[in-house]
């Protein structure tokens, strides 16, 4: 069942244990709720970008844990740091006036020159704000740098400022809200701007992350797993861990039939070979035998690896398998 996240963490198991042995047993349940919480309805539509890993030094691998949205490991810009039913307008560009082309020199004669200077260019940074707050826009997140005359603006109109220099994760973001990433600092078209749920700044083990949530478009959830550890390079180990895990579950999504592992498959295929080598007569028997030997190599590398006797735990896997229990494999821990 590919809604059942016990049954699925058993499938995910063998492949997290690959990766990060003695580990499987926690780092598979945690995979499996984060795939099986944002399963559409045609689950061959579940996408894996809609599980992102937030990788978050500090503490053990057990304190690593699940959460509903988008997480960007940093704090907002301004004051403002929660937003419900959000409207946001994302910019890949600087936020700040554009600069003209050419140079000029400007003569300022007396104190008044100057103070009527800076405030026409206020005047102007104030009508831009004003614009993109009057189309409904609530959050502001921006690629550039974003000046401190924007931030004022931004903060007296209640918008909420958000920077994302990676370009991976605004266009991750665009395509979780539906917004569309503007080379142009100004108000957005209707169709430019993007929603969420919500938009909040969380503390996470001493470090601020910003949360985007969107549950109300079913190919739009996401889905985070915060992975804590305290080294990059295990947070770095544990990342691969989880995106073999994920990788696994879109498999399972277009056919969730499973085969015995730990080799018992192929020496089941071996045994039936062996006797069908038996009843075939002519020369046919010799190349019908040599290929179920063959398939004796996979539990014999998996046998010499753990330290075990080859041959008698091969043996032994051949008589279980005579008795019925055609599902047993070799156990590395024995």
């Amino acid at each position: 069942d590919i809604r059942s996240t016990e049954e699925v963490s058993k499938a995910l198991m063998a492949s997290i244990g690959a990766k990060q042995m003695g580990l499987e047993s926690f780092l598979a349940p945690l995979v499996a709720n984060a795939c099986v919480q944002i399963l559409p309805k045609d689950v061959k539509q579940f996408n894996v970008d809609n599980v992102r890993v937030c990788k978050i030094p500090g503490m053990s691998v057990f304190e690593s844990f699940l959460m509903k949205g988008f997480v960007l490991v940093r704090d907002s810009e301004g004051t403002i740091k929660h937003v419900d039913n959000a409207k946001i307008v994302v910019f890949g560009t600087e936020v700040d006036l554009s600069a003209t082309e050419t140079k000029g020199n400007v003569l300022i004669k007396n104190a008044e020159e100057l103070m009527n200077y800076s405030k026409s260019e206020e005047e102007s940074m104030d009508k831009c704000v004003r614009e993109i707050v009057e189309t409904g826009v609530n959050v502001l997140i921006a690629q550039s740098t974003i000046s401190d005359m924007a931030l004022h603006f931004c903060e007296r109109n209640k918008l909420m400022v958000i920077k994302c220099p990676s370009k991976f994760e605004i266009a991750r973001i665009c395509k979780l809200t539906g917004a569309t990433s503007l080379a142009r600092f100004g108000a957005p078209l209707p169709e430019e701007i993007g929603e969420a749920d919500r938009v909040s700044v969380d503390e996470v083990g001493g470090t601020n992350c910003i949360t985007i949530t969107r549950d109300s478009m079913e190919q739009t959830r996401v889905s985070t797993i915060v992975l804590r550890s305290s080294t990059r390079n295990t947070l770095d180990d544990l990342e691969r861990a989880v995106q073999d895990g994920v990788n696994i579950f879109k498999q399972l999504t277009k056919d969730a039939r499973l085969v015995a592992g730990g080799g018992a498959c192929e020496l089941r295929m071996a045994s039936f070979l062996k006797d069908l080598a038996d009843k075939t007569p002519g020369l046919d028997q010799y190349a019908i035998r040599k290929f179920g030997e063959a398939l004796e190599t996979i539990p014999r590398t998996l046998a010499e690896n753990a330290g075990q006797d080859t041959t008698s735990t091969v043996s032994n896997l051949y008589a279980m398998h005579a008795t019925g229990k055609v599902d047993h494999g070799i156990n590395i821990e024995e």
